[in-house]
């Protein structure tokens, strides 16, 4: 074997590894298993000369893969946009607005007022921005308040924050499915995961029921955060100047 074929080989594996990473925690993992297993038994068919079977296969491998691409859609735009996200991010962004967005959100989880918030990090939310009533505005914990106090025109849907400034609200999340982990979980919830697994932006979620706070990342919902939990999380996430 020359340095051709290995470095052929070592390709190939990194190209299956990155993409069991684009998939891996989503719900098309068990989809591709799927698809392995029919791929797998349309082969020995082959080979063991079942010509009826093997066409049967056969046509019914092409029109799965035109349904699959339809109804997997969603995470199909989301590996395809995070394989042409860049790699690195910007700094400065604000160490009063970590402190505003923490203490906007421990006044909020005291008062049980539901609160849903995703700070862009390198995908543009933009589209999502469209869907609300666009602002520009300081971070400030009585503005964030007010936007979600109860019977306030902009309370419903979620508010968009690009580095320390508000710049959308009342906006409309994608839902994640209520079929899955998370399925005994409120709409507030479901638009933060849901948005989660189709951006990489970080949504802070306030739940009106019991007054929690919690992060959604990566179409995963973490624990529970005390405000001091919170503001190293944020830190951490998004904003890289220390306090």
């Amino acid at each position: 074997m020359g340095v051709r074929d290995i470095l052929d080989v070592l390709l190939v594996a990194a190209l299956i590894y990155q993409g069991y990473l684009l998939v891996n925690g989503t719900r098309a993992v068990n989809v591709v298993r799927g698809v392995v297993i029919f791929a797998a038994i349309w082969l020995l068919s082959s080979l063991a000369g079942l010509a009826a079977l093997s066409y049967l296969l056969g046509r019914a491998g092409t029109v799965g893969l035109f349904a699959l691409v339809v109804v997997f859609q969603p995470e199909l735009r989301a590996a395809l946009e995070r394989l042409g996200r860049p790699r690195t991010r910007g700094t400065g962004r604000g160490s009063a607005a970590l402190l505003d967005l923490s203490r906007a959100a421990e006044r909020m989880a005291e008062r049980k007022t539901g609160a849903l918030i995703a700070i862009e990090r390198l995908t543009p939310l933009g589209e999502y921005a469209l869907s609300g009533v666009t602002l520009d505005a300081q971070i400030s914990a009585p503005f964030l308040e007010a936007l979600f106090a109860r019977n306030a025109p902009l309370h419903d849907g979620g508010v968009i924050v690009q580095g320390d400034r508000v710049v959308a609200a009342a906006c409309l999340f994608p839902l994640q499915a209520s079929d899955g982990t998370y399925r005994r979980y409120g709409t507030r919830h479901r638009a933060a995961l849901g948005l989660s697994e189709l951006t990489d932006a970080v949504v802070l979620v306030v739940s009106e029921e019991r007054g929690s706070i919690r992060i959604a990342l990566q179409g995963r919902l973490g624990p529970e955060l005390t405000v001091g939990e919170l503001r190293d999380r944020l830190r951490e996430l998004v904003y890289e100047e220390t306090l």
